[in-house]
């Protein structure tokens, strides 16, 4: 009998065991190893802990904080994360959040919940072992909104809290996929949705109110607004199918095209056929762009 070895993995001996007709696989590092941090609260609010969902993959390289869609409503997270785990089987850090829904709060719970998102992965890089000096807000649909509106109010002191305020919630940049960015005039082209009613989505997050009745309410939402040649935002890559048959393709031209006249670096994809989200979104091609995107800022 051999008494257990007291040595690391790595010098752990060989085997020199065969067996005939067995063959032989050189190990090859083609994916990432994977540690997942579940359910850990970021803040406590009146309606509830909010937590996100933490995937690590190696120390150094960036985190993407997954903002997902959901009409602006309560998230259900768990059927998201195999598709969130695709970003961190490509090497990103990913943290995906749950934040309050418009049924429980209004504009602008659901970005104020995101910036103390990106100040608690800042704030807690040493204790979870990774590099936080370059997070990039990520979300889809309604979490597209949220992402933009977290990521280019930066600093202005009526979205910003006291939580973790000693730490700073700037992103070095956005993805936003299909998001909506002005909700007055997403009934200005086809949609199979109607935008405009009280419990209408964008009715839900004014408070429950006829979009078109409450420009006062709605003009804070309008991520347009906060893009000028004066302001410092992050860079902002875009996603969108031609065919979105819930948030109108032409959002994200507005979006676009504010960007670039206003000298910003921008990048906009369109997906030419695509519906409202799908598989579509997360194919090689798309996680290249990606990639790209990340390393050049």
């Amino acid at each position: 009998m051999i008494e257990p070895l007291n040595v690391t993995r790595e010098e752990f001996p060989k085997s020199e065991k065969c067996s005939e007709g067995m063959k032989i696989l050189e190990k090859k590092y083609d994916n990432y190893e994977i540690w997942y941090h579940q359910d850990v609260v970021y803040v406590e609010r009146p309606e509830a802990k909010l937590t996100l969902q933490l995937m690590l993959t190696k120390r150094k390289n960036p985190l993407i904080l997954y903002v997902t869609g959901s009409a602006f409503h309560w998230q259900n997270i768990p059927p998201t994360i195999p598709k969130i785990a695709l970003l961190a089987n490509k090497g990103f850090n990913v943290a995906s959040i749950q934040y309050r829904g418009s049924d429980a709060a209004p504009f602008p719970a659901q970005m104020l919940d995101v910036k103390a998102a990106v100040r608690y992965i800042k704030s807690n890089a040493e204790k979870y072992g990774y590099n936080a000096d370059k997070i990039i807000l990520m979300g889809d649909s309604s979490g597209g909104h949220t992402a933009l509106m977290a990521g280019l109010t930066a600093g202005i002191p009526e979205f910003e809290e006291e939580i973790y305020s000693e730490v700073s919630s700037e992103v070095s940049g956005i993805i936003d996929l299909y998001g909506p960015t002005d909700i007055s005039k997403m009934n200005d082209e086809p949609s199979s949705q109607n935008h405009i009613a009280p419990d209408s989505p964008e009715g839900f997050l004014i408070g429950r109110k006829n979009v078109l009745e409450n420009p006062d309410l709605v003009k804070p939402t309008i991520v347009m607004n906060y893009i000028s040649k004066e302001r410092k935002i992050p860079p902002v890559l875009i996603f969108h199918g031609t065919n979105d048959e819930l948030v109108p393709f032409g959002q994200s031209c507005m979006l676009y095209n504010k960007l670039k006249e206003c000298g910003k670096e921008a990048y906009f994809y369109a997906l030419n056929g695509s519906n409202h989200g799908g598989r579509e979104f997360w194919s090689d091609e798309i996680f290249e762009i990606i990639q790209g995107f990340i390393d050049g800022i």
